[in-house]
């Protein structure tokens, strides 16, 4: 094995095995659109793209494997990773069929370059431009990062000049240093003791009722279901919170953790949730894989508040925050689980928050995917452009994306188990129960009637015969 071969933090290695596992799978594919309504210079985003690979360096990797251990090798040289495809006159539903199939395609992580950066134009004065890249060299603030880097230089070229970007501080490699560090020190067995403690007793499978037989082998296919909040809702949810003294994280989280004690019956269960691994000082700019996710105990009990399950979130993520750095593919060994191909270890659900303010303008443009949303940046005149991904890579996850614009809530599913109308019912009934939590946040979880009155007379009419 030669110098040139980098090792991987223990996240990345997990995805480069589950890869392995499924490589036709598009679960850990990455992706971020946006429409640009001007006309576009091809050789000027050319130019553009091979900057922004040489800024990144994961970018322009490749990964190989070295007796049964893997690693990441950088290119040296130029990659082409733009595909520039014309599509006279297509309609919006062709344009997001293309970008659908283009994120779903899988990525060899053996060639240089786990990104791929496509152009697609329904005319000389509109584009949609979308970065797809694997998990393993990114991922969504850094997407984002990417893509404001990639509009940065292209405005760069057009104009004659050097990208203005701001200083790289520290290479993605010392993350990977600094945590094989961390892991040969007297802090690793203080780290597994503590999520040993979490999920000690925790039943280790949450059981969603499903429509279909589980798989032997997870496949990671999936499929979303959007939910926008109304207005209404998300006009409330601020105060509501304060008044709660808990933040709206809390709120949209034990909201997800309610609705699974009621579509489970559980009132004991673990729930994933993703914390960056970001040193913000240092690599605020960096493009990588900054992310952990952590098992969340849920104990609700028949007479428990949603004032009292949103507190209970706040005492625990200020816990579980301390302790964020012992990486989760390492747990199941320290909590001595059997290996189940057809099921992710130690918890099946997982929950995110995405959120953007007014001073993120461009964040919450990619974030939302509102086609009417219009921002002017770098003088160029973009829309938001909304393109599902990263599905199925549990039994079912909630994907909170929050701004000025509204509150969407992606519920991505394993498409093997569930039905779409199945996870619509799942949808309405997060928005009953964030309403009732709304409210009043003294109403028991258990008490939120979860059929409305279209449901209900469907399910009489059965009950009776009159179906």
């Amino acid at each position: 094995m030669s110098s040139e071969h980098l090792p991987l933090t223990t996240g990345q290695e997990a995805l480069w095995f589950l890869h392995r596992m499924a490589p036709t799978s598009p679960a850990y594919n990455v992706a971020m659109a946006v429409r640009i309504h001007q006309r576009v210079d091809d050789q000027a985003l050319r130019r553009a793209v091979q900057r922004v690979l040489e800024r990144h360096e994961l970018l322009r990797s490749r990964f190989t494997e070295v007796d049964g251990t893997p690693y990441r090798v950088v290119h040296r040289g130029p990659i082409e990773v733009l595909e520039l495809h014309e599509l006279p006159g297509a309609a919006d539903t062709e344009l997001h069929e293309r970008a659908h199939a283009a994120v779903n395609r899988p990525f060899d992580l053996t060639a240089p370059g786990p990104i791929r950066v496509l152009l697609l134009r329904p005319s000389p004065s509109d584009a949609v431009l979308l970065v797809v890249a694997h998990h393993l060299a990114t991922d969504g603030a850094s997407q984002v990062i990417v893509l404001g880097d990639l509009l940065t230089a292209y405005r760069a070229e057009l104009d004659g000049t050097e990208p203005n970007w701001p200083e790289l501080r520290r290479p993605f490699q010392e993350l990977v240093d600094a945590e094989e560090e961390l892991l040969t020190s007297p802090r690793r067995a203080e780290l597994a003791d503590y999520w040993r403690e979490v999920c000690s007793g925790a039943p280790p499978v949450l059981e969603l009722p499903v429509d279909h037989q589980r798989p032997a082998r997870k496949r990671y296919a999936g499929a979303s279901h959007d939910l926008r909040l109304p207005e209404e809702l998300v006009q409330r949810l601020r105060p509501a919170a304060a008044a709660a003294a808990v933040t709206p994280f809390a709120v949209l989280f034990g909201t997800f953790q309610a609705l699974l004690h009621r579509w489970t019956t559980q009132a004991d269960f673990l729930v994933g949730y993703a914390v960056t691994t970001r040193p913000e000082r240092t690599m605020k700019d960096a493009v990588g894989y900054f992310v952990n996710t952590l098992p969340h105990r849920v104990r609700i009990g028949r007479q428990l508040t949603f004032r009292q399950l949103f507190g209970a979130i706040g005492e625990q993520v200020r816990q579980d925050l301390a302790h964020r750095d012992f990486p989760l593919p390492l747990l199941p060994g320290e909590l001595g689980l059997a290996a189940d191909p057809g099921r992710t270890p130690v918890f099946q659900a997982m929950f995110s928050l995405v959120a953007a303010n007014r001073f993120q303008p461009l964040l919450e443009l990619l974030a939302l995917g509102d086609p009417g949303a219009e921002l002017i940046h770098h003088e160029l005149r973009l829309s938001g452009f909304a393109v599902p991904q990263q599905e199925g890579q549990f039994d079912l996850s909630a994907e909170v994306l929050a701004g000025t614009g509204g509150v969407k809530v992606a519920l991505k599913y394993d498409a093997d188990l569930f039905e779409p109308a199945t996870v619509a019912r799942m949808a309405a009934h997060y928005e009953r129960l964030l309403a009732a939590a709304l409210a009043d946040p003294d109403t028991p979880v258990a008490a939120v009637d979860l059929v409305d009155p279209a449901e209900r007379e469907a399910l009489l009419a059965f009950a009776t015969g009159q179906w």
